[in-house]
């Protein structure tokens, strides 16, 4: 058989059609199935304003506490609704960078709040309070997710200068899929962890 014949064939067959695994130059969403390989676990968070949900600058480069105790300067200021973090208060929400593997290949795409949600079944402050008590809880989610199988729809990013796909639904698609937060929970407790 000769494979120029058996290429074309493959394109003029109406019933085989290609996997489109990127937008389109309509910037319309896809959706497709996938599995995740691996999870970003060293940076799942950013804040931001809880007021107008702007971003906020890190408190420190070592740590994601914005409402600490220490020093007034250290606490980072609202410049878009002019609230000092401290009186207003701020929050986290989830930014995940992940890889995932369609049909075809192995695509790094980025996964915020919303979406994040579905997996980790709780809002990033309550993960991040729960990773302060269980040191190892953001590479053990990396691990409970890594394999699973999603149906996802990515859409080009909305800012011109980002790098990666966005995602903006996820859908589990194992029956019996529980959400990171409640796995870990009972992984800790077999541990004889709280």
């Amino acid at each position: 058989m000769n494979p120029e014949s058996s290429n074309n064939n493959s394109q003029t067959n109406p019933r085989k059609r290609p996997l489109v695994e990127e937008p389109n130059n309509d910037k319309q969403p896809i959706t497709l199935n996938s599995m995740v390989v691996a999870i970003d676990h060293n940076n799942l968070f950013y804040t931001v304003c809880s007021i107008c949900e702007k971003t906020l600058p890190d408190p420190s480069p070592n740590t994601h506490i914005p409402n600490s105790s220490s020093s007034s300067s250290s606490i980072p200021f609202c410049k878009n609704c002019n609230f000092n973090s401290a009186s207003s208060g701020s929050k986290r929400l989830f930014r995940v960078l992940m890889s995932i593997a369609t049909e075809k290949r192995v695509v790094v795409v980025i996964m915020f709040d919303r979406a994040a949600r579905v997996l980790f079944g709780c809002s990033a402050d309550e993960f991040f309070d729960f990773a302060k008590t269980h040191p190892f809880a953001a590479a053990s989610a990396g691990n409970a997710l890594e394999g699973e199988m999603l149906k996802i729809t990515l859409s080009q990013p909305k800012n011109g200068n980002a790098r990666h796909l966005r995602v903006v639904s996820v859908l589990p698609l194992r029956t019996g899929f529980r959400p990171v937060i409640e796995t870990l929970r009972e992984l800790y407790r077999a541990r004889g962890g709280s």
